[in-house]
């Protein structure tokens, strides 16, 4: 997972994100979540504080910010809604 915050007034292209990805990493190093945030939280000494991102995982249930899961089949990006995360829990959609 990829925590990404957009600048302010700018829509993520996800399609386009997707193809900047594929140029620039192998298929195994690419994320399959992101979670736009509107800020990351960091520490005195401006550390990211990762380990409520990765506590909070990538359940849209307990995720209050837009969650997006890499589809191969669309070469994009898309949402994360709770029925697509039912069905990758549940094996029916494969990463």
């Amino acid at each position: 997972m990829a925590a990404l915050v957009l600048r302010p007034g700018r829509s993520l292209d996800a399609a386009g994100l997707y193809r900047h990805l594929e140029r620039l990493l192998a298929p195994y190093a690419r994320p399959r979540f992101l979670r736009l945030r509107e800020h990351l939280e960091v520490t005195e000494t401006f550390k990211l504080l990762k380990l409520r991102l990765a506590r909070d995982g990538c359940d849209p249930a307990r995720v209050p910010e837009p969650l997006l899961v890499l589809d191969e089949s669309v070469r994009a990006f898309v949402p994360l809604d709770p029925e697509r995360w039912q069905r990758l829990c549940d094996g029916r959609l494969r990463l």
